[in-house]
């Protein structure tokens, strides 16, 4: 199985909803090729947000009386009109019926247009946000589970910090976290435009919980427009995906990615201590 028949079935794969041999070759490209390994790991994650953060949407009950009244002023201009101008015993025109029940149709349509718009720009957002934040996870999934080894591994976070100011050609950030030690430091270029300037991703550890401090100075980071507009403002994006919580914030100068085993409150928590 190639690449393009791999695409073809990876949300089949996803939901398990694929006959045993096409599985078992799917899965078998997957693990050699390392571009769709990233796909399917995206799909899946996208999946696992969608399924945890779809919700129906609560319509404020001032909006829904505001609607209601508008229908019944309608209504009640179109009873009145009908009285004003039928004489008795005369049947109402087919067309006066038929426009007044387009005008209630209208109403509904456009409330559930303005209803679907608001949910739609919110899911694309989280779409958006997952895909940015999609290579980052695989590969602290892949050293979490020791599938990966970081390039710098020590008990001496000095010796860590001189290595990775050296190998880098921007100013990192080496964050302080209480109750966490930096043990490890992992470089690649996935996110930056030059194969220059690495991409910085630095490991802290506190018993079995792990934070991924991923950083890229932010001029040369290639994420979408809506994200990098959102951190340039100073906004904290928080949110998860499946198992792993993550945060998106920029330091003005750096791009910062922190992905964790902890829960979304205990990342947040643990980053407004050391920022």
């Amino acid at each position: 199985m190639d690449c393009r028949q791999t695409r073809e079935v990876l949300s089949a794969l996803v939901d398990n909803q694929i006959d045993e041999t096409t599985k078992r070759e799917a899965e078998e490209h997957i693990w050699r090729c390392a571009t769709c390994r990233t796909e399917f790991e995206l799909e899946k994650k996208t999946k696992d947000l969608i399924r945890t953060k779809v919700k129906l949407i609560n319509i404020p009950q001032e909006l829904v009386q505001n609607i209601l009244t508008q229908i019944r002023t309608i209504q009640d201009g179109y009873e009145s009109s009908v009285k004003f101008k039928t004489e008795p015993n005369q049947k109402v025109k087919p067309w006066l019926e038929i426009a007044f029940s387009v005008g209630v149709a209208l109403v509904v349509i456009s409330l559930s247009l303005v209803l679907v718009t608001v949910y739609e720009n919110k899911m694309a957002q989280k779409e958006i946000i997952a895909k940015e934040v999609s290579g980052i996870l695989s590969h602290f999934d892949s050293i979490a589970n020791g599938l990966v080894k970081p390039e710098i591994i020590s008990d001496d976070p000095s010796i860590i910090t001189n290595q990775v100011y050296s190998k880098v050609e921007f100013t990192p950030w080496v964050m302080q976290i209480p109750n966490f030690k930096i043990v490890g430091a992992s470089f690649n270029a996935q996110h930056s435009n030059s194969k220059v300037e690495k991409c910085l991703s630095l490991i802290y550890r506190s018993g079995d919980k792990l934070i991924f401090l991923h950083q890229v100075p932010l001029h040369r980071a290639t994420i979408h427009d809506d994200v990098k507009k959102r951190i340039s403002k100073g906004e904290w994006i928080y949110d998860t995906i499946g198992d792993d919580s993550f945060a998106i914030w920029g330091t003005g100068e750096l791009l910062c990615c922190a992905v964790s085993n902890l829960s979304r409150e205990e990342l947040e928590k643990v980053l407004k201590q050391s920022w």
